[in-house]
């Protein structure tokens, strides 16, 4: 007998079953959770809330077929109520109160998996990025195509009550070498703290997860809380650590706890592991667990999450998810289940909480070089009006690497204005556009510098010509928010040589002015009469054996 049909059948059922109990007016009741100085509570009883948590991401196997125009590179399981339900079961009998998920698919419903989950308890920390829309240690950007991301996960999540807070970032700083990267996640979390205000949704924590080099640490959970000119702009409602010192049968003090736990001891925010479980050891004891939930840690961090639910080929799992569907456990899951059932943090109520002190941002050092200004909010229409400007494009339908496009064309024309650098605190004023954006615009400023030839707009059958005339009455043109982009570009514009000027010169030779982006048509009347005349003597002669 095949067991695929009779589980899906099963899954089904089970669907149906959910649905029926979580409608509209009948949603699961489960306390929010908020913060208060630097831990977690339960918003009603005022229960502080360690978390027990573990990484439920099912990713793609190289080579897996799947149908890319309808489904994304990526897989959601909060959108699956099939495998949510399924998985649920394993969850509850493992003991956790929190899922990491890495991966959200705005457009997809979550309501049957995220209301089952707040029904047995389990709240959500999500990810804002997805592998392909993330900021890149070594190319970052806070862009509008970014940007919309964050905005689109955070309304399709915003409403339930389980969701704990939201990861704008994960190690995208990992070294001295990418510490630029940085204010680049913090710009990402104070736009994402300010868009749930502005929407008026409920105040969900906001933070950042990083990594766990001991070289870059403290300064890294430093910028993230500091105030920046007195300022507590874009910082982190959280902070959490990707942790994997504690191996096999370490101890507190051997496995470098101790000392990760001191330098957070007074942090302002609540900090908690968002990976850990180091398996050079297996079958994985998770001894740690003892510790992280024990006095001497239970203080200072609000828990941590194992890595991972489903194994990988990294072998990190709990558990096999089967061809066939089935789930089965592994020496670890048992172990694990042990260890969650066997440990009750003691905490504080939330009257108890003391506020968080202001926390002034460190110097830099050889190590640690970042500017304490950030990148500026993402502007749609101001990008949208900039797009407007140009005569040559890189098309949607044309693929193309921003980075060898900028690499190409950036020794001959001034790059600046698309790009930032996060040590010295200067970005462009169309850095923050999308990529094929800023890449459409150094082409077409390469195309003007060169004689506004068409074959160096093609740039290697990428770009294409979207206006020979080069002229655009931007004083007509309008933002999808409604805004003039004459104004706005010249608002924007820090670059005196760039034209946004409306009126077109009164003439203009092709390749007479390589910098010219106006109509290279004559508007004079007179000029116009003399075509007329033309025009007509042509059409005379034209049909004068007509008549002769």
């Amino acid at each position: 007998m095949q067991l695929l049909p009779f589980i899906f059948l099963i899954g089904l059922l089970n669907v149906l079953k959910i649905g029926e109990s979580f409608t509209a007016t009948d949603v699961p009741s489960i306390e929010t959770i908020k913060v208060a100085g630097n831990k977690f509570f339960l918003s009603e009883s005022g229960n502080q809330f360690f978390i027990k948590g573990i990484s439920y991401q099912k990713t793609r196997q190289e080579g897996e077929l799947y149908d890319n125009s309808k489904e994304p590179h990526y897989i959601d399981p909060l959108a699956n109520p099939i495998t949510c339900l399924r998985d649920l079961e394993y969850l509850k009998e493992l003991g956790v109160n929190v899922v990491r998920v890495y991966q959200i698919l705005p457009t997809a419903n979550h309501d049957v998996c995220m209301n089952a989950f707040a029904d047995a308890g389990i709240y959500v920390l999500a990810d804002l990025s997805e592998p392909y829309l993330s900021i890149r240690r070594d190319f970052p950007h806070w862009d509008t195509e970014l940007f919309a991301r964050y905005k689109e996960v955070i309304d399709a999540m915003h409403q339930y009550d389980n969701i704990l807070g939201f990861f704008a970032g994960n190690e995208v700083t990992n070294s001295y070498i990418n510490t630029d990267a940085s204010p680049y996640v913090r710009a990402a979390i104070r736009d994402s703290k300010r868009y749930i205000d502005e929407q008026n949704y409920r105040q969900i924590p906001v933070g950042y997860a990083s990594n766990d080099d001991a070289s870059i640490r403290e300064h890294l959970a430093n910028y993230f809380v500091c105030d920046f000119d007195g300022s507590g702009d874009g910082r982190a409602d959280f902070f959490a650590i990707n942790v994997y010192e504690w191996c096999g049968y370490s101890t507190f003090s051997t496995s470098g706890y101790r000392d990760l736990t001191s330098s957070f001891s007074d942090y302002p925010v609540p900090a908690f592991f968002s990976e850990y479980g180091c398996n050079t050891v297996s079958p994985r004891p998770f001894t740690e667990v003892d510790a992280l939930y024990g006095v001497s840690m239970s203080k200072i961090w609000s828990g941590g999450i194992v890595y991972e639910y489903f194994e990988e080929v990294n072998h990190y799992g709990i558990v096999i998810e089967k061809k066939d569907g089935q789930i089965v456990k592994l020496p670890d899951f048992d172990t694990l289940k042990s260890k969650f059932n066997s440990v009750s943090p003691v905490g504080i109520n939330i009257k108890e909480a003391t506020p968080s002190p202001r926390v002034t941002c460190s110097r830099p050092d050889e190590l640690w070089n970042v500017a304490h200004t950030l990148p500026q909010t993402p502007d749609t229409g101001k990008c949208e009006c900039l797009r407007e400007s140009l005569s040559c494009i890189i098309p949607e339908n044309r693929s193309f690497e921003e980075e060898q496009v900028l690499k190409s064309l950036c020794e001959d024309v001034d790059c600046e204005p698309v790009n930032g650098n996060g040590k010295a605190g200067k970005f462009g004023q169309f850095s923050d556009c999308d990529s094929r954006t800023r890449a459409s615009y150094v082409l077409n400023k390469f195309y003007e510098q060169t004689g506004r030839k068409e074959e160096t707009c093609s740039f290697q059958g990428k770009g294409i010509l979207v206006n020979p005339i080069g002229f655009v009455d931007l004083d007509t043109k309008f933002s999808s928010d409604g805004r003039n982009c004459l104004s706005l570009l010249h608002s924007n514009s820090e670059e005196p040589e760039h034209n946004f000027d409306k009126s077109p010169p009164t003439k203009v030779t092709p390749q007479s002015n390589e910098n010219s982006t106006a109509s290279n048509m004559d508007s004079s009347a007179p000029q116009n009469e003399g075509v007329a005349g033309i025009l007509f003597l042509s059409f005379m002669l034209a049909i004068s054996p007509l008549f002769f």
